[in-house]
């Protein structure tokens, strides 16, 4: 029932061997970057951030602050709701733009209540924009349109456009109801098999089209409540430092 402190955090992931830590700025309430940065020089972790803008604008204290941490890239999340894809491709063009003047690698994810919500609109904005790779969080589209398996011809294509253009991946499994399921309950194995399935598409395509000293980050993104199931009590129903640490030594597995 209580929060680790930020030292423990960082203590914690460098000793389990990850590479990083992802900063996530929804709430606002994330430590500032002089607080980070002594942090991450000191147990040699990397970071990426994830960012929900509202305007183009709003992304400068952003790029700003990737700077300063020597981030990998950053994921946007856009709080931006255009009714026309044209209209959402201007905005994925002006902030790539942006992040260019910076000198920033950014990208915006997959993800439900932003620019990415729908499958088929985001599959629209990656036909006016070639350029825009996405960070495939793939869970939020599975729930986003209560996908089904076996997973139809016209889904499955729609999936497969944005694994073969993924700069990177968001380590959740989820199935047509739930954002977040535990990866080892027996009910739930043909969702692991599903999303493994996809991971390696995923690192297959993206190896062949990067150069050989590029990096491919998988972040093994679990959330708190409501993301985790909780029981009657409030508590969630499995621990989710062991389900990371299962879906980092899944994602090593699927890469090597």
């Amino acid at each position: 029932g209580f929060e680790w402190s930020l030292e423990e955090k960082f203590n914690r992931v460098a000793a389990a061997g990850y590479d990083g830590i992802s900063i996530d700025m929804a709430s606002g309430n994330y430590p500032t970057a002089e607080r980070l940065k002594p942090l991450f020089e000191q147990y040699g972790l990397a970071n990426l951030l994830v960012a929900f803008p509202t305007t183009v604008e709003s992304l400068n204290p952003v790029f700003d602050m990737a700077n300063t941490l020597s981030s990998r890239f950053v994921a946007i999340n856009a709080k931006y709701f255009p009714f026309t894809p044209q209209e959402g491709a201007q905005y994925v063009r002006a902030a790539l733009a942006l992040a260019a003047t910076h000198g920033v690698e950014a990208h915006f994810e997959l993800h439900r209540l932003t620019l990415t919500n729908d499958l088929f609109y985001t599959a629209q904005l990656m036909d006016l924009v070639p350029e825009m790779e996405l960070i495939a969080d793939l869970s939020h589209a599975v729930v986003g349109r209560e996908i089904e398996i076996p997973i139809d011809e016209i889904h499955e294509r729609l999936f497969f456009k944005v694994i073969d253009r993924a700069a990177g991946l968001q380590g959740r499994i989820a199935n047509r109801e739930q954002i977040q399921i535990s990866v080892t309950w027996p009910q739930h194995q043909q969702w692991v098999d599903l999303f493994e399935k996809w991971w390696i598409r995923a690192m297959s395509n993206w190896r062949t089209r990067k150069g050989p000293n590029a990096i491919l980050n998988f972040l093994c993104e679990l959330g708190p409540a409501p993301y985790a199931i909780t029981g009657a009590d409030g508590y969630e129903l499995v621990d989710r430092w062991e389900q990371a640490l299962i879906l980092k030594s899944t994602a090593e597995r699927l890469w090597h």
